[in-house]
C-alpha cells in the first residue's frame, strides 16, 4: 500500500541525491491508472530531481522532473513500444509527454501542458517512430 495512491509511495518519487520529493498529485493518479490498465507493477526509476541532481546527470535544462510533473518508469515484461502504447491509453500522458528510450528499457511519462513526444537512441534524440521501431514493437506512434 502506498502513501500516496493505492500502489505508489513518496519515497519511490525521492530525488537520488538529497531525498527531497516534490510531486504532482496528477501524474501519481496518471501513474496508477497506468499501473491498473497493466495490471503489473510499475517502477519509478526517476522521479523529482533538484536542480543539482538534474545538472550531474544530465538532464535537460527546463526538465519535467524539477517540477514533480515527470517519472521514467520500467514495467517488468514490456517493451518501451508495449510501454508507450499503455501510456498512450491515460489520458493525462496522451495530453502530456511520453519519451521512450528503449536501449535503456524505460519510458518517461509527464502530465505536462500540452502533447510532447520523443524518442532517443544511443544518447542521441530521433524521431518517436524511429525508436518504437527500434524496440521490436509496431509502430503506433503519432509524433
Amino acid at each position: 500500500m502506498g502513501d500516496l495512491s493505492r500502489n505508489f509511495s513518496r519515497h519511490e518519487f525521492a530525488c537520488r541525491c538529497c531525498d527531497r520529493t516534490e510531486i504532482n498529485q496528477r501524474l501519481v493518479d496518471a501513474l496508477q491508472e497506468l499501473r491498473d490498465l497493466a495490471g503489473l507493477p510499475v517502477r519509478v526509476t526517476s522521479g523529482y530531481r533538484c536542480p543539482e541532481h538534474n545538472r550531474t546527470i544530465g538532464g535537460a535544462t527546463r526538465s519535467q522532473h524539477l517540477l514533480g510533473t515527470a517519472a521514467d518508469i520500467v514495467v517488468r515484461g514490456m517493451t518501451s513500444a508495449e510501454m508507450y502504447r499503455l501510456a498512450e491509453d491515460v489520458e493525462a500522458f496522451r495530453n502530456g509527454g511520453i519519451g521512450v528510450y528503449p536501449d535503456k528499457g524505460f519510458i518517461h511519462v509527464d502530465v505536462r501542458d500540452g502533447r510532447a513526444r520523443w524518442g532517443q537512441l544511443g544518447g542521441k534524440y530521433v524521431a518517436l517512430a524511429k525508436a518504437l521501431k527500434n524496440t521490436g514493437g509496431d509502430d503506433h506512434a503519432t509524433a
